[in-house]
């Protein structure tokens, strides 16, 4: 069973949330929701992970939240980008260093993270592989 902070922690994290941080990253265009079905379901993952592997870390609850809206794809563009973003609150919520930890942030670490999100893109990384990734 997830703890009660966990539970509550990861309540911010709403479609509605989470829809209009995309809606500000793909700005000027406008967000759309293709698949209204798979923001909730990449939502509930860390959830469903915790309740069943209590063992796990924040940073493999994250990845999978990431990796459900990565590989989900519920908006028309900027899914990649919104799942970076949402995974590096997400740890911060939980208290856990960033998807990036280290500062300061330079263009190699930010291409070590497009190239990661795009392997998880094309199915050459999972959620265990994106867990245990280290960007910094």
């Amino acid at each position: 069973m997830p703890s009660a902070s966990l539970v509550q922690k990861s309540r911010i994290f709403s479609p509605t949330y989470v829809a209009r941080i995309n809606a500000q990253l793909v700005s000027p265009a406008h967000s759309q929701i293709v698949k209204p079905h798979e923001l909730p379901s990449a939502l509930a993952r860390p959830l469903q992970v915790a309740h069943y592997q209590p063992e796990k870390l924040p940073q493999y609850l994250a990845a999978t939240l990431s990796y459900g809206l990565i590989m989900g794809h519920p908006f028309m563009d900027g899914n990649k980008r919104t799942a970076f973003f949402v995974q590096n609150q997400y740890l911060k919520a939980l208290n856990s260093p960033g998807v990036v930890p280290d500062s300061p942030l330079s263009k190699a670490k930010l291409d070590n993270v497009a190239e990661l999100y795009n392997d998880v893109a094309c199915g050459t990384v999972d959620v265990k592989g994106m867990a245990n990734a280290k960007c910094g």
